[in-house]
């Protein structure tokens, strides 16, 4: 069912709902609030991974009803089956093979490169690829990650010797990539609440962060600080300014072109770029592709440039998928 304001419906299951599900059947790809919505008259299927970071985050009732798949194995329903196979965007993220009358593949939000934690996708053979295009224009060219990671540890390690630097990422992803590097520099860093309980989870499923400690009136003994990007703002800023005795240098860790507030910004980003989203379908070379999120309507149109035929999820009327 190709409604966009409840997600991707395939027959009997439901895909990253985007409102409150009325389906049985739904399944989560990731952990992110974009692709959560919950309700306690259905059944939720995901990683273990990714249950246990939506328990922490959105769960307040405790008859939600959750059901775990894991990483490579299958699961039925009705007529037709999934399997599960890491994505790398974030822990316990997920991209969809499904076996009925034709062979799709899903792959949700992912990345292309290995990164600190996880290997890059790989790419699974398809006759239809639903595909993530957050950032399917040429305007978003992504370094090398391992190049991004070098440059952030070399910043660290120069600004922390004397300033208070802040650093910010969304609390789920990129918030841990940003423990590792602060680490990497050879800084322990403080960190906001909310960061705090997701890097708990990612250290419980041997994720090596690194060492961390809870933001608790201690910033005075710390020379890194990790915050969530809405809760920094020039406000913020010059608070800390009057209460530090040192120099804030802020550093905002996003694939986005944006600056705001922040002295600096890494592109670190937890997506595959525009180059990376054309190497995936090349590689998977499938006979359709169905373009999703972010610039899927000018990134269908060069895909069909490039010889594949591909159209946006969102133009489409079909009321299931496997009528394609």
């Amino acid at each position: 069912m190709l409604n966009k304001k409840n997600g991707v419906n395939f027959k009997s299951l439901c895909v990253d709902p985007t409102k409150v599900p009325k389906e049985k059947n739904v399944f989560f790809t990731h952990a992110h609030s974009d692709h959560v919505k919950l309700s306690d008259k259905s059944r939720f299927f995901a990683t273990p991974q990714t249950i246990e970071l939506i328990k922490k985050r959105y769960v307040r009732k405790n008859f939600i009803n959750f059901n775990s798949i894991n990483f490579f194995s299958k699961k039925k329903f009705d007529d037709f089956e999934i399997k599960l196979f890491p994505n790398g965007h974030i822990l316990g993220s997920s991209q969809v093979k499904i076996f009925g009358n034709k062979e799709i593949n899903i792959t949700s939000d992912f990345r292309l490169q290995d990164s600190l934690f996880f290997d890059g996708i790989k790419p699974l053979a398809s006759e239809i690829l639903v595909l993530e295009t957050t950032f399917g224009s040429p305007a978003y060219n992504f370094p090398k990650y391992s190049v991004v990671v070098d440059e952030m540890v070399e910043w660290i390690s120069r600004e922390a010797k004397s300033n208070l630097v802040l650093l910010s990422g969304y609390s789920l992803g990129k918030a841990q990539e940003l423990t590792k590097i602060s680490n990497l520099a050879g800084f322990e860093p403080v960190v906001h609440e909310s960061i705090f309980e997701m890097n708990k989870i990612y250290s419980s499923n041997n994720m090596d962060l690194g060492k961390y400690s809870l933001l608790d009136h201690n910033l005075k003994d710390f020379s890194v600080l990790i915050l969530p990007p809405q809760l920094v703002n020039k406000f913020l800023l010059s608070t800390l300014k009057e209460m530090e005795s040192r120099q804030i240098v802020s550093a905002l860790a996003t694939g986005w072109t944006f600056v705001r507030e922040y002295d600096k910004t890494f592109p670190l980003s937890n997506h595959a770029d525009y180059n990376d989203l054309i190497e995936y379908v090349k590689q998977v070379n499938p006979k359709l592709v169905l373009t999703d999120h972010g610039f899927c309507e000018e990134f269908a149109r060069k895909l069909n440039r490039l010889g594949f035929k591909s159209k946006p999820l969102k133009q489409n009327k079909q009321q299931v998928l496997f009528d394609f």
